[in-house]
């Protein structure tokens, strides 16, 4: 039984455990899509169908159809705010790992088509490096990392989107040390750091208390959740949200399995960054062939310190960790498996930063 109460919705399209959709001819729309083009069956479709119309195909023309002229990208290396940008980090991308290959695991979504859908794509792919890429020379060597891509779009045209990669997987396959492409990023000029204000971990003179949102809700259930877990750093409380085999398959490629697994990675990311706070910005979910996953877009800001995933960097560095973990519940309501997407040498980067 499900922790919340699912709201009624349109059936979408399930990838989870199917060969390609877009290799079969389009069936009839089943979600309101007003302004898209007539061949997505409904949003999952539409992400989908583009992705690799963009990355297999080498259609590389259709980001002009399918984002916004204006369109606002945010990642750990800065801001991209034009298409013209999207076109020419594609074709820098392609050229660096030309024999791509992109899996979907999952599409979790919310919206409708007057106010935008929200999307949150989880995906993982498989390269070579064969060309030069923003961590230098072309290395040889064959990477096999996880993504999360979190867009908005509207009238067939993704207007804003928030991308986060497993770099700290990429880089350690590719050969290459975390910490020198973290300074070769802080160094390079088109690196864009941000203000950040987090806030204290106290509530005046007192810890932080428990959330008063309404827990039958998915977005209120994983808010509560990650306060619990993150913020009040309640990891005796693991055994009430997820299963005691659960597994979550984290950033930098590392992977933990059962309850007390799980509890050493979360302390282990906290320890880089041992005053952060967890704000959790959007939730939404997909119900797949294996269950109901919930996607949650998340940033945690702190202080950077050594001895954590970010190993022995510059302490006393604002810093922030986006990231994106979609979280699979089985039968009983519990968390039976995690993608835990972040990209800790966009995090390292701003450590080094002068």
């Amino acid at each position: 039984m499900l922790p919340f109460t699912l709201p009624e919705r349109p059936p979408v399209t399930r990838i989870r455990h199917r060969a390609r959709r877009h290799d079969t001819p389009a069936d009839a729309r089943t979600q309101p899509m007003a302004g898209f083009e007539p061949q997505f069956t409904d949003i999952v479709d539409y992400i989908v169908r583009i992705t690799d119309e963009i990355w297999m195909d080498r259609a590389i023309g259709r980001i002009y159809d399918t984002y916004d002229a204006s369109c606002v990208i945010f990642s750990h290396y800065g801001v991209t705010r034009s298409v013209e940008e999207v076109i020419a980090g594609t074709v820098t991308t392609l050229n660096a790992f030309p024999d791509g290959e992109i899996h979907h695991l999952n599409v979790a979504w919310s919206g409708d088509e007057s106010s935008g859908f929200y999307t949150s794509h989880l995906g993982h792919s498989r390269s070579t490096n064969l060309g030069r890429s923003g961590w230098g020379p072309a290395t040889g060597r064959r990477a096999s990392i996880r993504f999360a891509a979190d867009c908005i779009s509207r009238d067939n045209r993704i207007h804003t989107e928030w991308l986060v990669r497993d770099n700290g997987a990429q880089v350690r396959q590719l050969g290459l040390d975390p910490h020198d492409c973290a300074r070769r990023v802080a160094a390079s000029p088109g690196f864009e750091t941000v203000l950040l204000a987090p806030e204290t971990r106290l509530e005046g003179q007192a810890p932080r208390g428990a959330l008063t949102l309404d827990p039958t809700t998915p977005d209120g259930w994983a808010r509560h959740l990650f306060h619990n877990l993150w913020n009040l750093r309640r990891l005796d409380w693991l055994p009430n949200h997820y299963a005691p085999d659960a597994t979550v398959h984290a950033g930098g490629g590392r992977v933990a399995s059962g309850l007390r697994a799980i509890g050493q990675l979360l302390i282990h990311i906290l320890a880089a960054m041992p005053d952060a706070i967890m704000r959790v910005q959007h939730v939404c979910h997909s119900e797949e062939t294996d269950g109901v996953i919930v996607a949650v877009r998340w940033v945690l800001e702190g202080s950077s310190k050594a001895g954590g995933v970010l190993g022995d960097c510059p302490e006393g560095k604002p810093v922030f960790m986006l990231g994106v973990s979609h979280l699979r519940l089985d039968a009983s309501g519990k968390i039976a498996e995690e993608w835990m997407i972040f990209d800790e040498i966009g995090t390292l980067a701003q450590a080094w930063c002068a």
